[in-house]
């Protein structure tokens, strides 16, 4: 009963033979890439690992799905995107052999921001070259002062949805900050080093970016798509040991049970709003009720 990745394809170790086979140890014939990807931070990455997201295990592919399945996880995590040349941006015929596996580890937690968030130093980016059985990882840049402290902000993961979910006035306009929707790592709001894109389509993964250290997380063959990709496999693993994931699985159902009250408080009010608004238009005199439009209609007729 291990767990799998299609990432890292071995049967992972599950020492306890039970459970959803959602959770593994790393233990002897770990995939080489894998045990690469740990030596980044042994003491987070070399304990146990629990899958929360799988595109490829039923979970569907969809950046909904995933947010939906990482909304209120107080814990670190590990991002895996796969993928291919965006056949869009391609210059020549498309090469469906040039895969990606590319990936991002931070101890911050996800949260849905128009914002960038995470200033944590415990994160960095990878890719996974399965042919040369390496893996990359791009740390980011040191702090030029302890001043700066809390300035730089890694991550962010911004829906079109967001706003629904946000309690504003009504005639307030959405403010974006000029960030991009989906999930942006590095980089700026309006160009992150790595964007995921709501569509999964034309994604990109830069070689820069002020943040993070330089260096190609895609190969060479990605400069005829300009760097863009589309993912066609995701993965999100909670890890950091058995306390620290229990407790972030914990405050993950508190934070789901919170969002499920204020959604269901938010009804409350849109619907007590219409109908004071629909009782509001039957008996005003200074707005057309519910006939008001034949007022208006008789009106312009006398004209």
């Amino acid at each position: 009963g291990g767990a799998t990745s299609a990432f890292f394809p071995t049967v992972l170790e599950n020492d306890s033979g039970s459970g959803d086979g959602g959770d593994l140890e790393l233990g002897g014939g770990v995939n080489p890439l894998l045990q690469k990807l740990v030596e980044g931070d042994p003491e987070v990455l070399g304990t146990k690992w629990t899958r929360l997201y799988s595109s490829s295990e039923g979970d569907g592919l969809s950046f909904r799905s995933l947010c939906d399945k990482i909304r209120g996880y107080d814990g670190p995590t590990v991002l895996l995107l796969g993928g291919i040349p965006s056949p869009s941006k391609y210059l020549g015929p498309t090469s469906h052999e040039s895969r990606l596996s590319i990936g991002f580890f931070t101890t911050d937690s996800w949260i849905e921001s128009s914002d960038y968030f995470g200033s944590n130093d415990d994160c960095f980016m990878f890719s996974l070259d399965h042919k040369k059985n390496d893996t990359k990882i791009i740390r980011p840049k040191e702090r030029q002062s302890t001043k700066n402290l809390g300035a730089k902000r890694y991550m962010y993961c911004h829906p079109s949805s967001l706003s629904k979910f946000n309690r504003r006035s009504r005639d307030a306009p959405i403010q974006t900050n000029g960030s991009v929707h989906g999930i942006g790592i590095g980089g700026s709001a309006s160009q992150p080093r790595i964007h995921i894109t709501e569509s999964l389509e034309e994604c990109r993964a830069l070689s820069f970016d002020p943040l993070f250290e330089d260096g190609d997380l895609l190969t060479e063959e990605y400069r005829k798509s300009l760097y863009y990709f589309d993912v066609d496999c995701i993965e999100m693993w909670g890890v950091g040991g058995e306390e620290w994931i229990s407790d972030a699985l914990s405050a993950q159902v508190r934070a789901r049970e919170n969002h499920a009250a204020s959604l269901e408080k938010a009804r409350k009010v849109d619907k007590s709003q219409f109908l004071e608004d629909f009782e509001h238009g039957l008996t005003s005199g200074n707005k057309p009720g519910i006939f008001g439009h034949r007022d208006l209609v008789e009106e312009r007729c006398d004209l």
